[in-house]
């Protein structure tokens, strides 16, 4: 009996010692699983804190950045902004028509996200306007990291304003309101060349190249002026008129390069545009400092007087088609294409499709430059109006009167060699706003298009 006692308490023994032993075990391995789940998670969170950082590496960077697309629909704009500005940052936008007027459309500030974007929206725009974002200097936290004056911040995107030692960082674009709708415009950051070596020297130099499309002359230029100073000027017709509502202006590039958007309603033979320096409108502290109050300290063969004050001109010169047209026609051309543009009221009377009696004249003269056209030119002869009225009756007295322009040229023209397309739009493809008369009156027209893209 006693040696059987001894035999269950070593049974017990042995198995306590096994379990003992299996939840050290098991103890052992939950530990091991619960380290390696915090492993995992301190893991994860590092990869994503990395992820993180990857996709927004430069959040603060002094060298800004901005870009990002606008969309232009019917009744609204949506721009989608990116940069590298510290998020809580504000940017604020402005707006500036063509005629040179401030948009209140387009007064407004959008706070910079986590991840560097922001957005706007604003409502329908009514006339073709430069927008502008900027970095808003406006809090302390702001000030401290990109200087306040922006004395900091570094980049293509940071430009001198007209006090000295003020900078601003920005980006533009350009919404016109005559484009198919809707359309997306990029807004993106500009490359520009190394400053040149006599940059700022005041032996002024400027060079530039011209193109065109059916609203505007575009002047692309280079030059050694410093950035900020002011150029540009009015058409001249060869006569030396100025031609009336075609003037420009811009200001230096970085680079000493400039763009300079001049609109157009009529190109002609011998048309030239002077593109100057005035000392009287440039008042920026460096500029005036670089070049004279009244451009005293400015020489070269481009200088000029004018009474007590010197500046600088470049004479661009036009090559117009050899057309002659009337007074108040239009002429515009967009590479190979030409577009003769006859206001309505030049042609017929109101809500008429019959030629006026001295309309015949007028088309006498396009006659006359049809003829110089080689056999088989493609013409397309579209008539036009505004939005006034009913849009299916617009469209047949668009059509009519484009057939009757062609039935005057048929008829009393050799222009049968012509490839001749006849084709009204009613007031489906405006050239201006319809919001005023003298945009409608622009508006309604009949166009004769040579090369037609």
């Amino acid at each position: 009996m006693k040696q059987l006692f001894m035999v269950l308490l070593v049974a017990i023994f042995i198995s306590a010692c096994s379990q003992t032993e299996d939840n050290s075990k098991k103890t052992v391995e939950e530990g091991a699983v619960a380290e390696a789940q915090d492993n995992d998670t301190e893991k994860n969170a590092a990869e994503n804190e990395q992820e993180e950082d990857e996709a927004f590496p430069d959040l603060g960077d002094l060298e800004v950045k901005l870009s990002g697309e606008a969309t232009v629909e019917e009744d609204k704009i949506i721009i989608e902004g990116e940069s590298n500005l510290l998020p809580g940052t504000r940017i604020w936008s402005s707006g500036v028509t063509d005629a040179g007027f401030g948009s209140a459309t387009f007064t407004d500030t959008a706070e910079v996200q986590d991840d560097g974007s922001f957005l706007f929206e604003f409502k329908e725009v009514k006339n073709s306007t430069y927008v502008t974002l900027k970095l808003y200097n406006n809090n302390d936290e702001t000030a401290a990291h990109y200087g306040e004056h922006l004395e900091k911040v570094e980049g293509p995107q940071v430009y001198v304003t007209d006090t000295h030692g003020e900078f601003e960082a920005k980006a533009d674009f350009h919404i016109d309101i005559n484009k198919e709708k809707p359309y997306t415009i990029p807004i993106e950051i500009p490359e520009w060349e190394e400053e040149a070596d006599d940059y700022g020297d005041p032996d002024i130099r400027m060079e530039a190249k011209v193109d065109s499309d059916h609203q505007y002359l575009y002047f692309y230029g280079k030059s050694n002026l410093m950035e900020g100073a002011q150029v540009g000027g009015n058409l001249m017709r060869a006569s030396g008129i100025i031609d009336a509502f075609s003037s420009g202006f811009t200001r230096i590039n970085p680079d000493g390069s400039f763009t300079l958007r001049v609109p157009y309603h009529k190109l002609e033979k011998g048309m030239y545009m002077p593109i100057s320096y005035q000392p009287k409108r440039n008042t920026w502290e460096d500029v005036v400092a670089a070049y004279g109050e009244h451009g005293e300290k400015l020489k070269g063969d481009l200088v000029e007087k004018d009474g007590k004050d010197q500046y600088a001109e470049l004479i661009v010169e036009l090559d117009g088609p050899d057309f002659d047209l009337p007074e108040d026609a239009g002429l515009t051309v967009d590479e190979d294409e030409i577009k003769i543009q006859m206001p309505d009221d030049l042609l017929f009377d109101f809500d008429e499709s019959k030629l006026k009696s001295d309309a015949k004249g007028t088309l006498d003269d396009v006659i006359g430059d049809l003829k110089k056209l080689d056999d088989d030119t493609r013409i397309d002869i579209n008539g036009h109006t505004d939005n006034t009225g009913d849009a299916d009756y617009n469209m047949d007295l668009s059509k009519k009167r484009a057939n009757a322009v062609w039935d005057y040229l048929e008829k009393h023209g050799e222009v049968d060699k012509l490839d001749v397309q006849i084709e009204g739009y009613g007031d489906t493809k405006p050239i201006a706003s319809n919001e005023d008369e003298e945009g409608q009156e622009r508006n309604r027209r009949v166009e004769i298009v040579i090369n037609p893209k």
